[in-house]
């Protein structure tokens, strides 16, 4: 079952799907696309082809239903060519500084109250899995639904109510504090343990990202 972690009480409430909200009540995504990239020589990832189709478009398909933006946190201009996707480029103010800050960066940027967040290297990101942590966020009411996978938190394929995590991610790093999860303290958080959130990912290749040739040979196969 999903845990809420935090000394705040939970609420619930109805809200109507994503899908039918307008786009100004929509979450924001956000593809997180700064790394370096050095185990595949510096390529920019978001652009890799997997079965032919350059991964942040793919990402960006999978989230079009749920959200009213599809922001690029990025260090390059050539994201903005990608054909197939419709996406807002925000050149991240503190290169290579970190995930937290870009983070931070990101959630300033969007306009929803909610956001999406996704790193490039994500070929399988699942609409589903997506709703599905969408759906537990407005039963928690958590400023952060994030799945836990093998022991592991997966705070790329994870949902950040983006007011309260910016001020807390801010905190953290006046502390000195950069470790992704060093705010979460200060915000409620929900955990999705993989018994619920296989319902919407059996096979968890939400999860799989490429960081290495091997990767890509192996993300061209898991392919549909």
């Amino acid at each position: 079952m999903p845990v809420v972690r935090n000394d705040q009480s939970t609420q619930s409430g109805v809200l109507r799907p994503v899908r039918d909200a307008p786009d100004a009540l929509r979450p924001s995504g956000l593809i997180f696309a700064g790394g370096r990239a050095t185990r595949l020589g510096g390529l920019n990832k978001a652009l890799l082809k997997v079965r032919g189709r350059p991964i942040i478009e793919r990402i960006a398909s999978a989230l079009a239903p749920l959200v009213g933006e599809c922001i690029v946190l990025t260090n390059d201009d050539a994201l903005a060519k990608s054909e197939g996707a419709r996406l807002r480029l925000v050149f991240d103010p503190s290169p290579h500084a970190g995930v937290l800050p870009a983070l931070a960066a990101g959630l300033r940027a969007a306009d929803g109250e909610l956001a999406l967040a996704v790193a490039c290297d994500m070929p399988f990101v699942s609409t589903e899995l997506f709703q599905l942590l969408l759906e537990q966020q407005r039963a928690t009411d958590a400023d952060v639904v994030i799945p836990r996978t093998e022991g592991y938190l997966e705070p790329m394929h994870a949902v950040y109510r983006c007011a309260p995590v910016v001020r807390a991610i801010e905190a953290a790093l006046a502390r000195g504090e950069q470790r992704m999860i060093s705010y979460f303290k200060d915000v409620r958080v929900c955990e999705v343990d993989e018994n619920d959130w296989r319902v919407a990912s059996p096979d968890g290749r939400a999860f799989f990202n490429v960081n290495t040739p091997a990767d890509l040979a192996q993300a061209q196969v898991l392919a549909t």
